[in-house]
């Protein structure tokens, strides 16, 4: 397996990332779309290959093909960018170094993220995402705005999908608090929806406090299978996930699960036993899936984040860059083993050694018997 360099792009493969991206129903997923990029040393050749050569290929047979042609004559990819540069959103492919290297790690990522707003202002190395129900409670309500404020005010982002009831309060805590927000789209990210958060909306985008983010090209309208996609994006962009209240078929349980599966922590806030709304989070709490959470100061303090001081929440990924960023962002308060992070990156022995060796003398990791490592909370004031 070679490492991927991510800090050298032709953005001149964007128009041909975007092509790919408005396929549908061919059977080609981000994986056999990767293969493809790495097979041809890039898109626009994989775009531009004749049928013979595909079939060739490992994983791609003749009906995947058949249908991929189909549409290839119905998409045209420099009309894509040049509608997407008349848009006023940009677009970061997977191999752009402003691609949110968290994301990179999810099994599934975008192909493309398509944002409006500050996005690169944003640090998703102190990123939360607060989820739950649309009909919260009175109290789940003060619980979602608060936790939202509370963290943004430590510099902790906040990162919800903007929907009715906990997503919106989310939002609107970390906005009134200063802090920065993300919110994860079902559509463009042009489009304000539901249109009862025009004012969100605005909010966040005017007064430069964060980015909307989407998978989906500029114009395209909301559908309902958009939504539980999303929701892997939104666990995908954050180190934690907070559920406030969700009931037994919430969606912010699959956020939730999705994070578990990432790797990602998940804290959920309990509630009373005879509430339809707390099954979800109780449910979590009692599978072990989920940290109980009474307030933002159990976030801070088991993700090693500071609870006084935001410099101090975004000190160790300020200091960090290119690849010993990629492998301190790879590990978690959990050991990690030598091999796994040899296989996650790629790299050669001795270079994961040295860098294991710097980050250790950096003091932002610990080395443990049998050569697992974990993350070093002491390297941040509590």
């Amino acid at each position: 397996m070679v490492a991927e360099d991510f800090s050298n792009v032709d953005e001149n493969e964007l128009a041909y990332w975007l092509a790919f991206n408005s396929l549908s129903g061919t059977g080609l997923g981000f994986r056999k779309i990767k293969s493809l990029y790495d097979h041809f040393h890039g898109l626009k050749e994989a775009w531009q290959a004749p049928a013979k050569e595909l079939g060739r290929l490992p994983g791609l047979n003749q009906s995947i093909v058949e249908r991929l042609l189909e549409q290839k004559k119905l998409i045209e990819p420099q009309d894509l960018l040049e509608k997407l540069n008349n848009s006023g959103v940009e677009a970061l492919y997977y191999f752009n170094p402003d691609y949110p290297s968290l994301l990179r790690q999810i099994n599934d990522p975008p192909l493309v993220l398509f944002t409006k707003g500050q996005f690169r202002a944003c640090n998703f190395n102190c990123a939360v995402g607060i989820v739950g129900t649309r009909k919260p409670s009175v109290y789940g309500e003060k619980l979602a705005k608060n936790l939202a404020k509370n963290l943004a005010e430590h510099g902790v982002l906040i990162v919800s999908g903007m929907a009715y009831g906990v997503d919106s309060l989310a939002h609107w805590g970390a906005v009134e608090s200063g802090g920065m927000t993300v919110a994860v789209l079902g559509c463009g990210v042009d489009l304000c929806y539901p249109s009862s958060n025009k004012r969100l909306y605005s909010a966040i985008l005017e007064k430069g406090q964060g980015a909307m983010v989407s998978e989906y090209f500029p114009g395209t309208q909301p559908q309902k299978w958009h939504f539980p996609a999303r929701n892997r994006i939104i666990s995908g962009l954050c180190k934690a996930i907070a559920v406030i209240e969700a009931g037994e078929s919430s969606g912010a349980l699959i956020t939730a699960n999705l994070a578990f599966e990432q790797s990602r922590e998940v804290f959920a806030i309990p509630g009373r036993i005879d509430s339809p709304m707390s099954i979800g989070t109780n449910g979590l709490i009692a599978k072990n899936i989920a940290h109980l959470l009474r307030d933002h100061n159990d976030i801070l303090r088991e993700m090693g984040w500071a609870s006084k001081n935001t410099e101090n929440c975004v000190a160790t990924a300020v200091a960090l860059q290119g690849r010993e960023l990629e492998v301190y962002e790879l590990m978690s308060n959990e050991p990690s083993h030598f091999d796994y992070l040899i296989e996650k990156t790629g790299m050669n022995t001795g270079e994961l050694s040295a860098i294991l060796t710097m980050l250790e003398l950096a003091g932002v990791i610990s080395r443990l018997p049998g050569d697992w490592y974990t993350r070093d909370k002491q390297a941040f004031k509590i």
